[in-house]
């Protein structure tokens, strides 16, 4: 069709974070679970600087250390959810 102009429906991130806060502490984790899943799973993240990989490598130590201390993703999200659940 010509002369058609396609407009997105696009928010800037001033409405976005605005839009999130409106929703409960259960709600905000989820979509930070969603996010941070998504990041993961890019390839945008596959160089890290020399400050990340001495973080990685000082926390790394530290769980060999004590590897008792540690909780794995699964654990930490549950009990995310259920700490902010009972709060709000």
């Amino acid at each position: 069709m010509a002369g058609v102009e396609i407009m997105k429906n696009t928010m800037d991130k001033d409405e976005i974070i605005y839009g999130i806060r409106q929703l409960g502490v259960a709600e905000r984790l989820g979509i930070v679970t969603d996010v941070w899943d998504e990041i993961k799973e890019s390839r945008e993240l596959e160089a890290i600087s020399e400050d990340e990989k001495a973080i990685l490598l000082s926390r790394l130590a530290n769980y060999k250390k004590n590897p008792d201390a540690a909780m794995d993703w699964v654990q930490l999200k549950a009990e995310a959810h259920r700490r902010y659940a009972e709060e709000s």
